[in-house]
């Protein structure tokens, strides 16, 4: 059974010498009390031998057994396993010095209750890199072998104490230990089923395994062949003492091979299978995630389709569109207007490269009649630019033309909120003759309905007539209400800006125009709605935090109930980053999960929103931050309960109930 011993240690000892202790003492301070658990203890244990170490409680045989498998260290005197000085080896080493050498058999039995016995006895496999059929293959062999075959898939709370410590014994053996150290087997169980695992150990060691028995029972102790029995600390009878043989410095160090950390799959697979074990705590802890996740969604939607909504409302203007008004300091006023802008100057600005289209517009509020009925509307006088300009569609009749602005024609072009308010549903708006200002008006055509205007103005109270004819019918002056231009693209709107200016200032030698796109109006918007977003994200994300503190809270309260599987999987070849790794998974998993449904839910809530007429623009990004965000709370927030738990003495673990 003798195998190589792992990472670099002391020299060899004698050949048959498995375990040897040189003056070894362990002490605890307990404040200012010093409590010797073991003082000065030399002992040599040879391979093959079953050994019982007797002691009433408190006489330190449990302690010796703790030191004995690397669950603990002296704290003087020299420890050497199979020639390895334990003392200095880092805690990877250890764990794969447990994992090779030492089995472990307990008076609880230490078996997980949520995993049947297959499963029990293969743990030991998973952090020697076995693969799952590889490991359970071997453990139902061991578990037939022991007379379990039938039992196999039974979980631990289906079987009798001796069956237990059966399923504990193949645990024991599935690495091909080359000790086994039983802790009180048989105090937990009946007579009959004592004397079966007794003669099961017996059975062992006559196969060539080591077995070290601890007992208080001296009828327990004469199985074994060699009994060594302690009291206060000390070793004070050995029926099979040999004289220790001291290190051989000739001799080449032996190494021990730290075995790779268990994967990512089988960490994942852990943490699902402990997570389904408080599925009701699992869902509160997701519930948490999910009501962050799923509000940043809906938050980020709800902003996005503001944005989108406002902005689909400037492209219906046009983004490639410039605004001149008059405008400046000390201008001279005409009738309440600022007289700044003519007709002259829309031709220069017609002239420069880049624009398409230019209309010049004067604006004037007067009332309408029809019939019975009078309403104050917006007239307008412009040219045939202006609809190409405003990208205006009819949905009945004609634009006015060039034709019509030559010859001085009065005709007009309303919009749908001035049709509905002088006809009736039934009436033909076509052909109608308005009065305005007392002077006849026909109606050409019924501009396409449009809305409100980014600002909330009605769009379609509008009424459009030849810009010459508002001149001489209405306004009798030339002065313009604004040139609205038209660029040939977004690009050129953006250089135009500034060369309008440049040439109006040139023409009127003063500052006393005012030129805007609606580029600088998409920005400022886009600005003040991205603003708006990230507050709403914040405020959602809030929630995603706290749901981050509740996984914390809920992690930690897990690693508190589940020391003894922490414990336990320590004493059977876990090493503490197989430990952070797992319960860093299973924050995340949690988190994922949370993540995942949340992300849904969010979908699904703002779905509900846009059926309440409210703005709803969904895109991946937020999505997929939001998820991103809770798979890094499941990081952040996982690693302090994980690290807990990786840090955990597997002595005081153990001990629990």
């Amino acid at each position: 059974m003798a195998r190589p011993a792992n990472c670099v240690g002391g020299a060899a000892v004698a050949s048959n010498a498995l375990i040897e202790l040189h003056n070894v003492g362990r002490y605890y301070q307990l404040g200012e009390t010093r409590v010797d658990a073991l003082k000065d203890i030399s002992l040599t244990i040879r391979r093959g031998e079953f050994v019982a170490i007797m002691g009433q409680s408190g006489s330190g045989k449990s302690t010796l057994m703790n030191i004995l498998g690397c669950l603990d260290q002296p704290s003087s005197g020299e420890y050497f396993v199979d020639g390895i000085s334990v003392a200095g080896l880092a805690a990877d080493e250890l764990s794969a010095l447990r994992l090779s050498t030492f089995g472990f058999v307990f008076q609880r039995y230490q078996l997980l209750a949520n995993i049947d016995a297959v499963d029990n006895v293969a743990m030991p496999g998973i952090y020697q890199g076995q693969d799952r059929a590889q490991r359970s293959e071997r453990a139902e062999q061991l578990l037939q072998k022991l007379g379990m075959g039938e039992r196999a898939h039974h979980k631990p709370t289906e079987l009798s104490g001796g069956q237990q410590q059966r399923v504990s014994i193949a645990r024991a053996l599935i690495n091909g230990a080359e000790v086994i150290l039983a802790d009180e087997p048989t105090g937990a169980l009946d007579s009959q089923s004592g004397e079966q695992v007794l003669a099961l150990l017996q059975e062992l060691n006559r196969e060539g395994v080591t077995v070290i028995l601890i007992t208080h029972d001296r009828g327990i102790a004469e199985h074994a062949e060699r009994i060594i029995s302690f009291k206060d600390g000390r070793l004070i009878d050995d029926t099979g003492a040999s004289e220790a043989a001291a290190p051989d410095a000739s001799d080449t160090p032996k190494t021990i091979k730290v075995f790779p950390s268990i994967s990512f799959f089988e960490s994942a697979h852990i943490a699902l299978s402990s997570l389904r074990v408080n599925l009701f705590r699992t869902l509160l802890t997701l519930l948490g995630i999910i009501i962050g996740v799923a509000s940043v969604v809906v938050m980020i939607a709800i902003g996005e389709g503001g944005k989108a909504e406002v902005l689909d409302r400037i492209e219906s203007i046009g983004t490639n569109l410039i605004s001149v008004r008059p405008g400046g300091a000390n201008l001279r006023r005409d009738r309440g207007n600022i007289a700044t802008l003519v007709v002259s100057d829309a031709d220069a600005i017609a002239a420069l490269p880049g624009v398409a289209a230019v209309a010049p517009e004067r604006n004037i509020r007067a009332t309408l009649r029809y019939g019975n009925k009078d309403y104050s509307g917006r007239i307008k006088g412009s040219t045939p630019e202006y609809f190409t300009v405003r990208d205006w569609e009819l949905s009945q009749g004609v634009f006015f033309s060039d034709d019509d602005v030559a010859g001085y024609a009065s005709v007009m072009v309303v919009g749908a909120t001035i049709a509905e308010s002088l006809f009736e549903s039934h009436e033909d708006p076509i052909g109608r003759y308005v009065l305005v200002s007392k002077v006849p008006y026909q109606i050409i055509g019924v501009l396409k309905a449009k809305g409100a205007d980014p600002s909330g103005e009605d769009m379609d109270d509008e009424v459009l007539i030849p810009l010459t004819t508002a001149r001489l019918k209405m306004f009798g002056r030339e002065h313009l209400s604004s040139i609205t231009v038209q660029a040939e693209n977004t690009e050129a709107a953006a250089r135009l800006e500034d060369e309008i200016l440049e040439l109006l200032i040139d023409r009127h030698s003063a500052e006393d125009v005012m030129v805007r796109s609606t580029e600088s109006l998409v920005q400022a918007v886009t600005a003040a709605q991205n603003t708006l977003t990230l507050l709403l994200g914040s405020i959602a994300a809030i929630s995603l935090l706290v749901g981050g503190i509740g996984v914390m809270n809920i992690m930690l309260v897990n690693v508190t109930e589940r020391r003894r599987e922490i414990g336990l999987r320590i004493a059977t070849g876990a090493k503490p980053g197989d430990i952070l790794r797992q319960f860093n998974i299973e924050a995340l998993v949690v988190c994922s999960c949370g993540g995942v449904l949340g992300v849904l839910i969010g979908f699904g809530a703002a779905l509900i929103v846009q059926y309440f007429s409210v703005a709803i623009a969904f895109t991946a990004l937020p999505a997929v931050l939001a998820f991103a965000t809770s798979i890094l709370v499941g990081l952040v927030f996982g690693y302090i309960p994980a690290r807990k738990a990786a840090s955990l003495s597997p002595i005081a673990a153990l001990a629990e109930d």
